[in-house]
């Protein structure tokens, strides 16, 4: 919640400076599993008298199991009992009109690619023995939130969007470094995306490998998975267990309000503004093995704000 108001806040301001002729604007925050629900968050925006929302899911990544369940959640509550109408509405006369459209995936956004290989840069120079920053002395892992291997065989687009923004970050660096996408947060017995980052730093270890750089490539502030699993867990828990085939495990910080990434931030909502785009393509259809039927109320949705266009 820190970081998220820090990061709205940041973004509000360089809206507000920028672009006047929108201004003025504010950030809400509503979350899936904890409070502020959207439900309270709707709430608050109708008693604000809110006529311009747009939905700028903080994943950079699209997965169906994240903003796409954020987002199937907004439309049922719109359909049922949320106050706020769609623009164009005849539901009700005595109800204001809303216009909405979605930031749905933002994985190569500048900003966000730019904080990233600033932070790295950083934190091997600061963080690491100037003796071991050399090309072949360190390993980057660039650690995603994984997701059930259903959920990819039936299409979702994370996993190759994640892929894009660890590409993007490597070009930065000129591949500079040898590099892997690794997978951590994995829940119950199914199975899962991988290899899972603990024990990719664990064979690595048994190849030689002894200094790892942690970055939390689809996280954008500090939370659990960053401050518990990555930094006490990895860090410390496994740094220990390694002793003398490990010498060091950095993490890089996730991008909270690094000013490259609030300018990625203000630039996205900006472009989207001023073009006035309702989503992305690819939001419009569902994976090609869909069978959620939460998914196709969603996809009505937007139709029918495209329809009111």
């Amino acid at each position: 919640m820190e970081w998220t108001r820090k990061q709205g806040n940041a973004l509000v301001d360089l809206l507000n400076t920028r672009n006047s002729t929108t201004a003025p604007h504010k950030a809400y925050i509503a979350f899936r599993y904890t409070d502020p629900l959207l439900q309270e968050t709707l709430e608050t925006m109708d008693r604000d008298g809110v006529e311009r929302i747009i939905a700028f899911s903080q994943y950079p990544q699209y997965s169906c199991s994240t903003t796409g369940s954020s987002l199937n959640q907004l439309a049922q509550l719109l359909e049922t009992n949320s106050r706020l109408e769609l623009a164009g509405s005849n539901r009700s006369k005595n109800k204001r009109k809303i216009s909405w459209s979605i930031i749905d995936r933002w994985s190569l956004n500048e900003g966000l690619i730019d904080s990233f290989v600033d932070l790295i840069h950083k934190g091997i120079q600061e963080k690491l023995p100037p003796e071991l920053i050399r090309d072949d002395k360190v390993m980057l892992l660039f650690s995603a939130h994984s997701v059930p291997m259903y959920v990819v065989e039936r299409g979702d687009s994370y996993v190759t969007e994640v892929a894009g923004t660890v590409m993007a970050i490597m070009a930065r660096l000129s591949f500079r470094y040898p590099y892997r996408l690794v997978w951590q947060s994995k829940v119950g017995p199914l199975p899962w995306m991988s290899p899972y980052t603990d024990k990719a730093i664990e064979d690595y270890a048994k190849k030689g490998i002894r200094n790892f750089v942690v970055v939390p490539v689809a996280f954008v502030n500090e939370h659990i998975e960053t401050l518990h699993e990555l930094d006490i867990e990895y860090g410390k828990d496994l740094l220990k267990k390694l002793k003398g085939s490990v010498d060091n495990i950095v993490r890089i910080p996730a991008p909270n309000t690094h000013p490259a990434f609030i300018e990625g931030l203000y630039s996205e909502v900006s472009r989207h503004l001023s073009c006035r785009q309702i989503c992305s393509p690819q939001l419009k259809v569902t994976c090609p093995h869909c069978t959620n039927h939460s998914c196709n109320r969603l996809r009505k949705w937007i139709s029918s704000l495209e329809n009111q266009e």
